[in-house]
């Protein structure tokens, strides 16, 4: 950011926070599946929550638009007023 004040700061710190709760539920979501994988190699069985967040369509969905929305809020907020 440049030393000026911005126009937004609120606007810019919503979508700021979209992105980054995106970004830690897209991350805890690939490390359930990494330990889903771990534990289904050593015991045969599957941890029931996992799949079950697994095979929830609306939540894959549900963090890509949290991450998109985020993103592109936060470029046009900064390319907007600069």
């Amino acid at each position: 950011m440049t030393n000026k004040q911005l126009a937004h700061p609120k606007l810019l710190l919503f979508f700021e926070t979209l992105t980054a709760i995106g970004v830690v539920v897209a991350l805890l979501r690939f490390l359930a599946s990494i330990i889903n994988a771990i534990y289904k190699h050593t015991t045969g069985n599957e941890l029931t929550f996992v799949t079950t967040i697994r095979d929830n369509a609306w939540q894959n969905y549900l963090t890509l638009a949290l991450l998109i929305i985020g993103i592109i809020g936060t470029r046009i907020l900064k390319r907007r007023f600069k």
